[in-house]
């Protein structure tokens, strides 16, 4: 790396000030027990405004900054009057901070009215505290400053107390929005199996709040290009190390020669550090922020089986509420195994009408803005009909697939090797058997759908539960498994995330 060992090489910065009280005295925070006299917030004002200076002059090349504050930063003008001046400069590209949202948001955007452009820089880090305000004050804040053009994410501890409030939370926060849960430390009992499922729906990548990650200084971007520097100007290589390598206002130099000694990374800022860690495949660049990158999407095939419907065979009110969400921005495509009346069945009239069409019967069928495309299967060959009850799904009078549904073991290795003597292709999974065209498939099907209608590969989002979906879901960058999804497609697929959260990982809008 080009400068390691010098500040210059430094291309994020985490700031902490002197600060170590807040408005809240949430039972769960040690710094809402304490006061915080005057001459404390002189000094933090005073440390905070070095800080600013220092950046101002600062010789490197473009920033990152993220506040994160023992206690509430931005009811404090200080605070909030230096991330404008910080977000003003240009060698600064954005600025993040730690809040509770006990600041009023409408006066704050007051204060950036002069200068509107700085919106695109700041994010917030918004937390939310059910002991101190309730969900409609919380998220009518967090909206004002999203509507305004400010980049948010919402969080909040894995209180198994909450889970209620913390429901009412993610359902009355957009779907754009992601919602973050942390573990919560020091509980007297681990949580529940039900409790970590819970969380793990509301939040996707509670998982790695959960186990932390092991702590690879050979891989940590900790005082090579990111850093902690506290209220004296103090280095370290992130919030969780205690090793000082460096002063702001001393050196330029950095000694990384000297580890940060932890064994575990067991908060977010420390394990996002890790060059290797999933969070950076999942959340992009907007990793340091705690923010989804949010890549482009115009088109989104989805699976049905398991991926939109739960082991009963139902689409979840949660899933059926984002489709009709992402239905609004871009247009929706099935890619199944099943064919187009089983699809229709499956989902319902409702569901299934939201869909501009798709691959059914693993690409025997393609329908897709008006158009289609079959291919015929042969007659199946002269099948005992009371040894196996057989479906035939047709479109416009062609056969495009067989389905037969055989319980007895050795009718079926008959049949099976009477169909193997025919060009097509034969899926079985006990006690059915399933006939469609030998050249049919849902990658083929998929790539002939985006090519007819000119969607850019880059810009096209496909989500499978099922190994079997890898070949197509491979075909496109952004490939997504489902929570539930078989171990080794979660390993293969870029993202591991439910149809109800995939509004807070992607920007969905038409060409």
């Amino acid at each position: 790396m080009a400068n390691e060992g010098s500040l210059l090489s430094i291309r994020r910065i985490y700031y902490r000030g002197k600060l170590n009280s807040c408005n809240y005295t949430c039972s769960y925070c040690p710094f809402g027990k304490k006061s915080h006299p005057a001459s404390t917030t002189m000094q933090d004002k005073q440390a905070w405004s070095r800080f600013i200076a220092a950046i101002e002059q600062w010789a490197g090349e473009a920033l990152q900054l993220f506040v994160i504050p023992y206690g509430e930063a931005l009811i404090h003008r200080y605070y909030r009057e230096g991330i404008i001046r910080l977000a003003s400069l240009p060698h600064v590209t954005g600025i993040s901070c730690q809040t509770n949202l006990s600041f009023s948001a409408d006066e704050w955007l007051d204060e950036l009215r002069t200068t509107p452009a700085l919106r695109d820089k700041i994010k917030i880090w918004a937390s939310f505290h059910p002991e101190m305000t309730s969900v409609e004050s919380f998220v009518r804040q967090l909206h004002t400053l999203y509507h305004a053009g400010i980049q948010v994410c919402a969080g909040a501890v894995g209180n198994p107390m909450a889970k209620s409030v913390l429901s009412d939370l993610r359902n009355a926060l957009l779907p754009d929005i992601y919602l973050f849960i942390n573990a919560m430390q020091g509980l007297k009992s681990p949580l529940s199996v039900e409790d970590i499922r819970f969380f793990t729906q509301l939040d996707n990548l509670f998982e790695y709040d959960l186990k932390n990650a092991s702590a690879q200084w050979d891989i940590c971007l900790g005082g090579r290009s990111s850093c902690f520097i506290d209220w004296k100007g103090d280095i370290f290589a992130c919030p969780r190390s205690r090793v000082k390598i460096g002063n702001l206002y001393q050196s330029r130099k950095l000694d990384i020669s000297l580890p940060c000694q932890r064994k575990v990374c067991d908060c977010y800022i420390a394990f996002s550090n890790l060059t290797n860690h999933p969070l950076h495949r999942i959340m992009g660049e907007g990793a340091f922020w705690r923010i989804p990158d949010k890549p482009l999407i115009t088109s989104v095939f989805f699976d049905v089986d398991g991926t939109l419907t739960d082991a009963q065979g139902r689409v979840s009110e949660s899933y059926a509420h984002a489709l009709r969400y992402i239905a609004q921005f871009v247009p929706l495509y099935l890619a199944t195994s099943l064919s187009m009346e089983q699809a229709r069945r499956k989902l319902g009239k409702t569901l299934f009408s939201l869909f501009n069409g798709g691959a059914f019967a693993d690409g025997g069928l393609l329908l897709y803005d008006g158009q289609s495309r079959c291919l015929p299967v042969e007659s199946l060959p002269d099948v005992n009909e009371k040894s196996a009850k057989i479906t035939v799904h047709s479109y416009e009078g062609q056969v495009y697939k067989y389905s037969l549904l055989v319980y007895e073991k050795g009718q079926r290795e008959n049949i099976l090797s009477l169909l193997k003597e025919k060009p097509y292709q034969v899926f079985y999974k006990p006690p059915l058997i399933t006939v469609v065209h030998k050249e049919a498939g849902k990658k083929r099907g998929v790539l002939h759908i985006c090519k007819v209608l000119a969607f850019p590969l880059e810009q096209v989002l496909i989500v499978g539960n099922s190994q079997k979906d890898w070949e197509m879901m491979s075909a496109v960058p952004h490939s997504c498994a489902v929570m539930n999804a078989e171990p080794s497609l979660k390993d293969r697929a870029r993202y591991t995330l439910n149809p109800d959260r995939l509004p807070a990982f992607f920007r969905f809008r038409k060409l």
